[in-house]
């Protein structure tokens, strides 16, 4: 999508967004019923320890993630270096020699 479009919807939502809490906020009972919602979120939403062990155990598992593609890819280096060494010396006797 370009930058074009992108900036476009942007601006869609916001002014769809902007109307509606224009529109809510001009009577009592909507905007009542807008604190009612807001409330109800609020409660739903995990504690912030709930939030800080989430974080802890994704940042474990990243590092995890991490430490075991740093072993493959060691490995992986390992074997290569190994094939050109393998390769190295079979191309040396296959080397033509002047005379």
């Amino acid at each position: 999508m370009n930058r074009w479009l992108k900036g476009l919807l942007i601006g869609v939502g916001v002014g769809i967004v902007s109307t509606v809490i224009v529109l809510v906020l001009r009577g009592e009972k909507p905007r009542r019923f807008l604190q009612a919602r807001l409330q109800q979120v609020l409660v739903v939403l995990p504690e912030r320890e709930q939030v800080q062990r989430y974080a802890q155990q994704a940042t474990t598992r990243v590092s995890q993630i991490a430490d075991s593609a740093k072993g493959t890819v060691l490995e992986t280096m390992k074997k290569v270096k190994r094939s050109e060494s393998d390769v190295g010396e079979i191309a040396i006797p296959l080397t033509p020699v002047e005379s």
